[in-house]
C-alpha cells in the first residue's frame, strides 16, 4: 500500500507541474494560438503545498525496510522458496505470491460481489492497455464542411444530462495518458497478464446405436424361413353384465291448494344382472330382473303406499348353434312377485309372495344379432328372437286368498271356486332387443306371447333411457300386457293393461 500510495502524490505532483507548465506556454503563445476556451492561474500559495506533501511521503515510507536476504543454515525457509534442484520458485511460494498481488484478496469477508465493486479508475492498479496513440488524435476536422454549410440546425441535441460524467472520463483519460508517456515504470501489469480464457459450449451428442447391417451372401427363399406363431388372446367364454337403477318422481300439494289434489311419491327399482356363456357352438344365457314401483296412497285410510308393478324374474337359455346365428334351444322363465298388494281401503290381497308365480319351459329355436356400425363406435343393436313351438307354462299361487280371478285362473266347476293352478300347453315367443342410439340414448324392448290357442297372454315391455352422467338418467317406462283369460271390471271393460311411468335418479352400469 506504501508503493501505492507513493505513486498516487507522485501523480498530483505531476499534475500541479504540467498545469503549470501549460499555464506559462499558454501565455506566452497568447498572441499566437486560440486553442484553450479556458486559462487555468496557479496562485502562488498553492506552490507552497509542495513541502508538506513531501514531508507527508517520507512520513509513509519511514516505516520500510528493506528486505533480508534468508541465510544459508535457514534450510526450511529455502526449500519453500526454491524447487529442488532448481533456481526457480517453488510452487507454494508462486501461490503466496500470486495471492499477495492478487487485489480482489484486499477486500473484507463481509464484502460480496467482489467482481461487481465500481470504483473510480483512479483509485485502482494501473493496468496498460496497449494503447500508443490519443483518443482524441484527430489529423483532420471530420465537420469542417458541416461547420461551413449548416450552421442554423433545426435540432440541436442536449448534451447536459451526462456533461459530468463526459468530464469524468476525460479527465481520467488524460491522466491515464500522463503516467503512460512520462512514468511507464508504474506499470506492473498488462492486458495480456489477465486471464483470457473463454467458456465455450460444447454439444453433446447422444450417442446412437447402429447394429451393422446384416449381409446378403445369397438369394432369400421363402420356403426356408418358418412362418411366424399366431398370436391368438386368451378367450373369456363366460361374460357378465350388470345394471342398477333407483328413480323417483315427487308431487307436493298443500291442503289449500285450489284444484285440489294430494301429495305423492313415486320410487322405481331396477336391478338386473347376466352372466352368460359363449364357446363355439354352445350358448348359455342367464338373467335375473327384479322391478318394483312403491307410491304413496293418502286416499288409502289404511295403507301408506301402494305398489304398481312387482316383478321377479329368472330367465334361462341353453342353445346349440345350427347354422349362421341360428340355435337350437332349450328355454325356461321364472316369475312371480315378493310383495303384498291390497285393494284401497280393504284388506282383500291382490297379489302376495309366490302367488302367483308362474313358469313357461319351451323348445325351439333362437336368432341372435349382434350389429356394430362403423361409423359411431357407440351405435349397437343386439337382438335375440326365441320361438318355442312346443311350450307348457303352469301357474301355480301359494296364497288362496289374493284374487284369483285378476290372473287368470279358473273356476272349479265342482266347487264353484278358482283353482289356484293352471297348466297349459301351447307356443311361447320371447324376444329382447337393445339398441343404442348414441353413448347417452339407448332403447330396451322386451316382447313376449303364449297361446294355448283358446287363450293369449301378451307382454310388450319398452323402456327408454336417456343418460345425463355416468350416474344419473332419465328413463320413459311404457308396458303393455295383453290377457283375455281374466275377468274383466265393471269400471274398466278391456283386456289390454297399460302402465306408463316417467323418472329420474341414480342408474349405473358395466
Amino acid at each position: 500500500m506504501t508503493i501505492k500510495k507513493f505513486a498516487f502524490v507522485f501523480f498530483t505532483i505531476s499534475l500541479f507541474i504540467s498545469q503549470i507548465d501549460a499555464q506559462e506556454d499558454t501565455v506566452t503563445s497568447r498572441t499566437q494560438t486560440t486553442t484553450h476556451d479556458t486559462i487555468t492561474i496557479v496562485k502562488p500559495s498553492d506552490l507552497e503545498k509542495i513541502n508538506d506533501i513531501r514531508s507527508q511521503l517520507d512520513k509513509e515510507n519511514s516505516t520500510y525496510n528493506t528486505p533480508n536476504t534468508p541465510a544459508a543454515s535457514d534450510k526450511n525457509l529455502l526449500r519453500f522458496i526454491q524447487k529442488e534442484n532448481d533456481s526457480k520458485l517453488s510452487p507454494e511460494a508462486l501461490y503466496w505470491i500470486n495471492w499477495v498481488r492478487d487485489e480482489a484478496s484486499k477486500f473484507n469477508n463481509t464484502v460480496t460481489f467482489k467482481d461487481t465493486v465500481i470504483t473510480n479508475p483512479l483509485f485502482v492498479p494501473l493496468i496498460f492497455n496497449g494503447g500508443l496513440f490519443q483518443r482524441n488524435l484527430k489529423l483532420y476536422d471530420k465537420d469542417f464542411f458541416h461547420k461551413q454549410f449548416n450552421k442554423y440546425s433545426m435540432y440541436k441535441p442536449d448534451t447536459s444530462l451526462f456533461a459530468k460524467e463526459a468530464y469524468d472520463i476525460k479527465f481520467e483519460n488524460r491522466a491515464y495518458d500522463y503516467i503512460r508517456l512520462n512514468h511507464p515504470r508504474y506499470f506492473h501489469y498488462s492486458m495480456r497478464d489477465l486471464p483470457n480464457d473463454k467458456v465455450e459450449a460444447r454439444i453433446i451428442k447422444k450417442v446412437k446405436y447402429e447394429p451393422d447391417l446384416i449381409k446378403v451372401t445369397s438369394d432369400a427363399n421363402i420356403r426356408d424361413v418358418d412362418t411366424p406363431v399366431k398370436f391368438i388372446p386368451e378367450r373369456r367364454y363366460w361374460t357378465s353384465h350388470f345394471e342398477s337403477a333407483v328413480q323417483f318422481a315427487q308431487n307436493y300439494l298443500t291442503p289449500n291448494w285450489y284444484n285440489g289434489g294430494t301429495s305423492t311419491l313415486n320410487l322405481n327399482n331396477r336391478q338386473y344382472i347376466a352372466y352368460n356363456y359363449n364357446k363355439d357352438r354352445v350358448q348359455i344365457t342367464n338373467e335375473m330382473e327384479w322391478k318394483t314401483n312403491i307410491y304413496t296412497a293418502p286416499k288409502d285410510t289404511i295403507h301408506d303406499y301402494k305398489i304398481g308393478e312387482d316383478v321377479f324374474r329368472l330367465h334361462g337359455n341353453l342353445g346349440y348353434k345350427a347354422f349362421s346365428k341360428w340355435y337350437y334351444t332349450f328355454d325356461a322363465t321364472f316369475q312371480t312377485q315378493l310383495f303384498s298388494n291390497f285393494t284401497e281401503n280393504t284388506e282383500n290381497k291382490l297379489a302376495a309372495f309366490l302367488s302367483p308365480m308362474n313358469v313357461n319351459l319351451g323348445i325351439g329355436m333362437k336368432y341372435d344379432l349382434n350389429k356394430k356400425f362403423p361409423k359411431d363406435k357407440h351405435k349397437k343393436l343386439t337382438m335375440s328372437v326365441n320361438l318355442a313351438p312346443l311350450s307348457y307354462t303352469f301357474m301355480y299361487s301359494i296364497d288362496k286368498k289374493i284374487d284369483l280371478s285378476r290372473h287368470g285362473f279358473r273356476v272349479n266347476a265342482q266347487t264353484g271356486l278358482y283353482n289356484r293352478s293352471l297348466s297349459q300347453l301351447g307356443s311361447t315367443i320371447n324376444s329382447t332387443a337393445t339398441f343404442q342410439f348414441n353413448r347417452n340414448v339407448s332403447w330396451y324392448t322386451r316382447f313376449y306371447y303364449f297361446t294355448n290357442y283358446n287363450r293369449v297372454l301378451g307382454e310388450f315391455e319398452n323402456r327408454f333411457n336417456m343418460a345425463i352422467s355416468r350416474f344419473f338418467s332419465t328413463t320413459i317406462s311404457a308396458n303393455l300386457r295383453f290377457d283375455d283369460g281374466v275377468t274383466k271390471k265393471a269400471d274398466y271393460d278391456h283386456y289390454l293393461q297399460v302402465n306408463e311411468l316417467l323418472s329420474f335418479g341414480f342408474n349405473y352400469k358395466w
